[in-house]
């Protein structure tokens, strides 16, 4: 009787094993699915971020700003007033 308890309890242990190690190879493919998602993301921002022209964009906010100073005037002063307002500190803290 004592050894149908060992092996018994060598196929519990070898069945625990077989689920962790079918656990673990399903973690680590969707590990490697989302690091490649992020990774393709990442690169496809890198590749836009890469192809813009910011001498191009100042000089187009030059030109407005030039051409409609009360406009530009209000929509910095409403920017500052929103960042203001997120980055305040409660004065309850």
């Amino acid at each position: 009787m004592d050894e149908t308890k060992n092996t018994g309890a060598g196929a519990g242990e070898e069945e625990a094993t077989g689920r962790f190690g079918r656990a673990r190879e399903y973690v680590g493919e969707k590990y490697e699915s989302a690091s490649g998602a992020v990774r393709d993301g990442y690169n496809s921002m890198r590749e836009k971020v890469e192809d813009v022209d910011f001498g191009a964009i100042t000089d187009q906010i030059r030109t407005y700003v030039r051409s409609n100073p009360g406009k530009a005037l209000l929509i910095s002063v409403g920017v500052g007033f929103l960042f203001g307002l997120l980055l305040r500190r409660d004065d309850e803290d």
